[in-house]
């Protein structure tokens, strides 16, 4: 089986635009959690969201384009520009090197996608007529038009795939580049999730779940995962972006390599909709088959940590189970109290800060741990950051549906 690494990355999320700035304010434990800006949000039960400030869609497309494009697409267009120059890989063009583009694939991923501009058009379809609808409509809003336009900006021409499993897709997205560079189906895969649905439907939505923490006096300390006070997760929307490739190809070309993919686990709770088989008995097997691929002890845990009472319950318990008991679990923490849960793009975003955290060997915190719930008894790296030896990192991705993802990555 062909080895792959990790050649580029990038992130743009509530506390960053660039993965510099963001993983530092997730070190330093700065929340991006705020009152809702994008809309309205004054008659809803949920006024609060982890929003990006300062981006600007034209420094990734030209204005024409802007306009074919819904948020997500563009927030994953920043990340991937990043990415895509951190590798190495562009020519003075902005084009990936025409020998290799045959061999250079997509893998994007988002739980949701273009829902932004669902919400639009179908305002202006019974307001004004079925007439007045944008043309750009369907293609800004398809899920797989993420990977469409980021192929189109960098000429890349190998497999375009993409992964549509909620709260799992970037992770999953990971996996798939990853499985595609193994087979020999690619030399290289840039892989992407992304996601934006802060909008009316969006947060009425998921806030109709009461799913949503209502901690709208206080929104910085709104989501607060394994603490004994949490009441829901805060809306976010970001991107993570990642290029694997081949580790010979990487080799050959000289390329700064960041991280291995060591391991990788799937599986399926067959349980409920939106709540996580008990005691996270399918999360559980997924942890088990990568940490059997991987043949590995891992250093740090990114954890799902969503901030609902369930999941951080239930993730805890499958971790006590898959390392053989509370005292063999290694730090855990979840970076969703610093930049919200960004649904289908949360799995490509923590990807990145675990790598992040694994090259600068520190342990970015769980902030918002006041309260201690005796059943999340773990150390989930309370606060503060914290500085440790770090050889190996998994990051784990749960999703509605009952769909789970685990990657593991480990230094060379």
């Amino acid at each position: 089986m062909r080895r792959v690494v990790i050649t580029g990355i990038g992130m743009i999320n509530a506390v960053g635009l660039k993965k510099d700035d963001s993983f530092q304010a997730i070190v330093d434990g700065k929340c991006g959690v705020k009152r809702i800006s994008l809309f309205d949000a004054s008659e809803f039960p949920v006024r609060i969201a982890a929003e990006i400030e300062g981006f600007n869609p034209e420094e990734v497309l030209n204005p024409k384009e802007v306009k074919k494009t819904d948020r997500f697409i563009q927030l994953g267009l920043k990340a991937s520009k990043e990415a895509m120059l951190d590798s190495g890989m562009l020519e003075s063009d902005g084009k990936c090197n025409e020998k290799l583009a045959s061999r250079f694939g997509v893998s994007s991923g988002a739980g949701i996608g273009g829902l932004i501009n669902i919400e639009k058009n179908s305002i202006t379809c019974f307001e004004k007529g079925p007439k007045r609808i944008t043309p750009f409509f369907i293609p800004s809003a398809l899920i797989n038009m993420l990977g469409g336009f980021t192929s189109i900006e960098f000429g890349i021409k190998g497999p375009n795939l993409a992964s549509v499993t909620a709260c799992a897709a970037g992770t999953h997205a990971i996996i798939e580049a990853a499985k595609t560079i193994m087979l020999n189906g690619a030399d290289a895969m840039l892989v992407i999730g992304a996601e934006s649905t802060i909008c009316p439907v969006g947060i009425g939505g998921f806030a109709a779940m009461k799913a949503l923490s209502e901690r709208n006096d206080e929104p910085q300390k709104a989501s607060r995962p394994f603490d004994k006070e949490r009441s829901g997760f805060v809306m976010g929307e970001g991107a993570g972006a990642l290029v694997l490739e081949e580790y010979e190809h990487a080799k050959a070309r000289g390329a700064e390599i960041y991280a291995e993919v060591a391991g990788f686990g799937e599986s399926g709770d067959a349980n409920h909709i939106t709540t996580p088989a008990p005691e996270g008995e399918g999360a559980a097997r997924a942890m088990r088959a990568a940490l059997d691929m991987a043949k590995i002890r891992v250093d740090y845990v990114n954890a799902h940590g969503t901030s609902t009472a369930y999941n951080d319950l239930f993730e805890t318990m499958a971790l006590k189970k898959v390392f053989g008991g509370k005292e063999n679990v290694p730090p855990v923490s979840s970076t969703k109290g610093q930049i919200g849960h960004c649904l289908g793009a949360a799995g490509a975003i923590e990807a990145v800060i675990s790598i992040m955290a694994m090259n600068k060997n520190i342990l970015p915190p769980t902030i918002n741990q006041e309260y201690k719930d005796p059943e999340c008894d773990l150390d989930y790296i309370p606060n503060i950051a914290r500085e440790a030896k770090i050889n190996a990192v998994m990051s784990n991705s749960f999703g509605f549906g009952g769909t789970n993802g685990v990657i593991i990555f480990k230094k060379l």
